[in-house]
């Protein structure tokens, strides 16, 4: 055995000594790259020997060291925007090399529709790219937050600051009217189409976000992302077809590269504090009509603080803030390993991440842990092969924000929420409110998600003249998530929690699978030494398959016993969904001498989900571009670059599956008499005459590049025009049916923008760059169907009358807020406008129990449109040396957004605005007659000192009633971003022998904000990142201030 031993020990020792140490013995060379026309150090460069796996690269001073194997070698040296460089080796021992700008930089390759891969300057349509660098700056762990004020024309919304929140994206507006709809873009990763719905239970895609569910693009690692295209126009995503009618977000990740293997560690450290709350009145304790009572349902009706004491001895000093007292600090980390390398033929990158998230709302938390790998294979020059794998693990425990901040209205300020739960595990509290901490510590949401994302692509190029690809891949995932409540314990005492009731076990699951099969044939053939042509054919087929199953069990007969089979009444209902989409496309390019482009593309689209004969439908497209420099020979020196592009498209949309008909669904409470299953009329009834939606759209544009490419502009201006749009239309209850899904609109989108760069100062050790997106959208409702005058979208409730209501109208935007308004004065005659008209006077009460009060309008009028008028931002990057500083500044301008919270705390007397309710007031306005009020009244509650009793109060009465109060101004400016990143020295690094590179990080997020809204944030919205309607916010999670150090180390 100890021989045995022995001679393992002999071999492995063998087995682990170099080859290259069996034969002669290679030599170390060192050197260091610049750039030609400054004379500054090149860090990134790739230094490889030729021909072989061996490589390195240059540190952030360009310096680099490199083993050289014995006998004739060449050197070469690339970077991205320089010409490639050889040197041969012939004994030297240092090698320095300046590297040349590469003139044909311009000619920038992008990915586009079909991850068709083109030079930017063939290009006819807008498009905008971000490279993994800028995505990572921020150090956002949800990659489409991680796009926050990096391209024009898109607006993001995150729905608040909690645990892997959803956001939601929109390119160039609305441009579908079904509120259930997804106007998002399309997502593609590494050629494959990914889900990014944001499912907030388990058959809702678009109702309200009440606990903060992820959309499923941010289960991707922003680390692993090498950049992002997003297509924004018709022509730029008509290949894609139907399911890129609202645009394209293509994902390329990080691959390998043929040299040494390189291994990078980030490590991401932070925490999060909540940022803008509502402000709060402090002064007037418990109770109603000004009286004290400690076990009172009315929070702060009750008499001051200071008269509150005299009768009871136990009342606090001072006011619990119940927004101080609700909030944790979150704390957030994420590591990420990655390693990548190969030869001329094989390459390949892995990487593994974990991401963990406490947030400041109590018991709140989230996860996400990922593993890719990808690889490409060359076989020969003619064949190649390559494969992709991300599997990701994510979920955790979702707080039902919407509940939390409506019991924290009910929850008075004289006790302490922070004292929750007593000894024997039952609520503290007082009267029969709940404790909203103890509603979230027993009231439990969970999900966890597996999902699995992959693809397999081969090229085949026989002829020069001909490639061949063929894609297949897949997006599977499962969601499984659990709710969870004890019910009543039984406790002589007890004050059971409402929201927990008698105990509830429910359970759901969701299964969707995704396949999808691309083929694209490739012809180019240059047809004279000018005159060049590409054409691409392809067929794409996308099949999904999705399964929901929803159990539910309800009161429990031991409480805290969470299964299923302690559930005395157990419910469960299926839906099951099947999905076929096929297409034909091409895409042709004419190139003339390389400063003019014709593109002329089609797809012809088949889809399940609408009636047979109306399945398949025919959209064009053409691109023009022209580079009037190159064809001009317009010198360089001041205009160095110029294009100019136009674009036509139509593209079409069809509907969500099962909505060409009418069928039954059954009873969910189960079988009836002698075990026969109920069935009844389903909710919608279906047009068996549906017809895609389509959007024909225009756009010009121009690219201009001055003084070197030290001064960018790329404008664009665009229109688009929607018709046939699928809305599902109420119908009266008489009919058996709730609506009636139909073709039933059109809407106009009219817009520009710009995308400005510059480098105002680049010296050898100081450099600005400056970035600034702006962009402005109109869009209108243009028609209904016949017969429809209005289309109601959603709404919010509103204390006293003072819902607020989004419709859609003929002649207003998509995002027109309607309710109730103060009375103006007409001069006796009627009202019949929608518009309010605020140069007219309010109204004043003459007479009556409100006389000297403002009248209320009951009528709905138009209050404001929830879409921005323009959205921007600006990015200063100052780089001194090692030491880079970026700020990103962003702004959204015009929109306005209905504040729920602020009518709860007007009602309930917890809004600052109330804290003058023992004031004496006359209000502005006329009388009925004409004349100017002068009537002084009290704003109190009950009896006034003028012996006039004011029953509830003006807030009560009339302010909390009135929908004008609170549509708000939802403008907003942010310090969205500032990142502060030190390039640690090489000079240390390269005693280590081990590290290449090195740097460290400060990063802080949503830092400030300027807004006059009152809420929590303009930014955030009741409804999931999903769903069309976003002009309510109510009781949502409230956004965050992040601060995070992160450290990457490159070995």
């Amino acid at each position: 055995m100890k021989s045995i031993c022995t001679l393992m020990l002999v071999v492995g020792a063998f087995l682990f000594i170099p080859f290259s140490h069996l034969h002669a013995q290679p030599r170390m060379l060192k050197g260091r790259v610049t750039a030609a026309a400054t004379n500054t150090a090149l860090p990134g460069v790739t230094v490889q020997v030729k021909g072989t796996s061996r490589g390195t690269t240059t540190d952030p001073d360009g310096n680099f060291r490199i083993e050289i194997p014995v006998g004739p070698s060449i050197l070469v040296f690339s970077f991205i925007g320089y010409l490639t460089h050889e040197v041969p080796m012939r004994g030297q021992a240092i090698v320095n090399v300046a590297l040349q700008p590469d003139t044909r930089s311009l000619e920038q390759v992008v990915v586009t529709a079909m991850g068709i891969k083109k030079e930017k300057r063939a290009i006819g349509y807008a498009i905008q790219d971000v490279s993994g660098a800028d995505l990572t700056q921020s150090k956002q762990s949800n990659v489409v937050n991680a796009l926050q004020g990096k391209v024009a024309g898109v607006q993001i919304s995150s729905g608040g600051g909690a645990p892997g929140q959803g956001s939601r994206i929109l390119i160039r507006g609305i441009n579908s009217l079904d509120p259930t709809r997804d106007n998002q873009p399309l997502f593609v990763i590494d050629g494959i189409t990914m889900d990014n719905n944001t499912y907030t239970d388990i058959g809702n895609a678009g109702g309200a976000d009440t606990r903060g569910m992820s959309n499923r693009a941010s289960d991707i690692n922003p680390d692993d992302i090498e950049s992002i295209s997003v297509l924004k126009g018709g022509a730029a995503t008509a290949l894609y077809g139907l399911r890129a009618a609202s645009g394209a977000v293509i994902i390329t990740t990080k691959s390998g590269k043929a040299g040494r293997t390189r291994v990078s560690f980030t490590t991401t450290a932070g925490f999060d504090k909540v940022g803008k709350t509502p402000d709060v009145q402090l002064q007037y304790s418990q109770g109603n009509n000004g009286q004290y009572d400690n076990q009172s349902f009315w929070p702060a009706w009750g008499p001051s603080v200071e008269d509150a004491r005299k009768l009871d001895p136990d009342h606090p000093a001072s006011l619990y803030n119940n927004y101080k007292q609700a909030y944790n600090t979150g704390s957030q980390y994420r590591n990420t390993l990655a390693i990548s390398g190969g030869t001329e033929k094989v390459v390949y990158a892995a990487s593994l991440s974990q991401f963990n998230q406490n947030g400041v709302i109590p018991f709140s938390n989230y996860q996400n842990y990922s593993a890719r790998v990808n690889g490409d294979i060359r076989f020969s020059e003619k064949v190649k092969m390559g494969v992709s794998l991300n599997y990701i693990n994510s979920g955790g425990n979702r707080a039902n924000a919407d509940r939390y901040g409506e019991q924290m209205i009910y929850w008075s300020p004289r006790w302490n929420m922070r004292n929750y739960i007593k000894p024997d595990g039952t609520q503290q509290t007082y009267g029969a409110t709940d404790n909203p901490i103890y509603t979230l510590y027993t009231n439990r949401y969970g999900d966890n998600v597996n999902r699995l994302i992959g693809n397999i692509n081969f090229t085949y190029s026989p002829f020069k003249w001909l490639d061949i690809l063929y894609r297949a891949g897949t997006d599977f995932y499962t969601d499984n998530r659990r709710h969870t409540g004890p019910g009543p314990k039984g406790i002589t005492g007890e004050v059971v929690n409402t929201d927990n009731g008698f105990g509830f076990v429910h359970e759901y699951m969701t299964n969707q699978r995704s396949l999808s099969s691309t083929l694209i044939l490739n012809f180019k053939n240059k047809v004279t030494p000018k005159l060049t042509s590409d054409l691409k054919l392809g067929h794409d087929l996308f099949d999904r398959h999705l399964k929901r199953l929803a159990t539910e069990g309800d009161t429990l007969d031991i409480p805290d016993l969470l299964i299923m089979q302690n559930a005395k009444k157990i419910v469960s209902t299926q839906y099951i969904e099947k999905y076929y989409l096929i297409g034909l496309f091409g895409d042709w390019t004419l190139s003339w001498d390389r400063w003019l482009y014709l593109t002329l593309s089609g797809r012809t689209d088949i889809s399940s989900s609408l009636p047979v004969g109306h399945r398949a439908f025919f959209y064009p497209s053409v691109s023009l571009s022209y580079l009037f420099t190159e064809h001009l020979k317009v010198p360089d020196n001041i205009l160095s670059y110029g294009k100019v592009r136009a674009s036509w498209a139509r593209v079409g949309k069809d509907a969500l599956p099962y909505n060409t008909g009418s069928g039954y669904i059954p009873l969910t409470d189960g079988p009836i008499d002698n075990n026969v299953i109920g069935w009844t009329r389903a909710n919608r009834y279906g047009d068996a005459q549906l017809k895609p939606e389509f959007t024909n759209t225009f756009e010009v544009g121009a690219e201009l590049r001055f003084l070197h490419d030290r001064i960018g502009v790329d404008f664009a201006w665009y229109t688009s025009k929607s018709t046939d749009l699928l809305i599902p239309v109420k119908l009266s209850s008489a009919t058996g049916y709730e609506d009636f899904y139909t073709n039933a609109g059109s809407i106009r989108n009219r817009g520009v923008e710009i995308a400005f760069n510059a480098t105002p100062i680049k010296k050898t050790k100081f450099q600005w760059d400056m970035r600034i997106n702006f962009s402005a959208n109109r869009n209108e409702v243009l028609s209904l169907g016949k017969g429809l005058s209005e289309v109601v979208v959603g709404d919010q409730f509103g204390y006293a009358g003072s819902t607020a209501t989004m419709k859609y109208l003929p002649g207003y935007p998509v995002g027109a807020i309607f309710g109730t308004s103060y009375l103006r004065y007409t001069g006796g005659q009627p009202d019949n406008s929608i518009l309010i008209d605020y140069s007219r006077p309010i109204q004043i009460a003459a007479s009556g129990n409100l006389a000297g009060f403002p009248m209320i309008n009951s009528g709905q009028k138009y209050l404001g449109n929830s879409q921005p008028k323009w959205i921007g931002a600006i990015t200063n990057t100052f780089t001194y040396g090692p030491l880079t500083l970026s700020v990103l500044i962003d702004t959204r301008q015009g929109a306005k957004k209905y504040n729920q919270l602020a009518n709860f705390m007007a009602a309930f007397g917890e809004s600052a605005v109330t804290a003058d309710r023992f004031t004496s007031k006359v209000f502005d306005g006329v009388l009925p007659n004409g004349t100017p009020n002068s009537q002084v009244v009290y704003l109190q509650q009950a009896k006034g000192p003028d012996g006039r009793n004011y029953g509830g109060g003006f807030y009560r009465n009339i302010y909390r009633g009135v929908t004008e109060n609170f549509v708000e101004n939802a403008s907003w400016i942010r310090l969205r971003n500032v990142s502060l990143s030190w390039q640690l020295p090489s000079r240390f690094l390269s005693r280590t022998h081990l590290i290449s590179a090195a740097s460290l990080t400060f990063t802080g997020n949503n830092l400030w904000l300027h807004t006059k809204y009152t809420g929590f944030d303009p930014e955030s919205s009741s409804l999931n990142a999903g769903s069309n309607i976003d002009a309510f916010a109510g009781f949502t999670y409230p956004t965050t201030r992040s601060y995070m150090a992160s450290l990457n180390v490159n070995f």
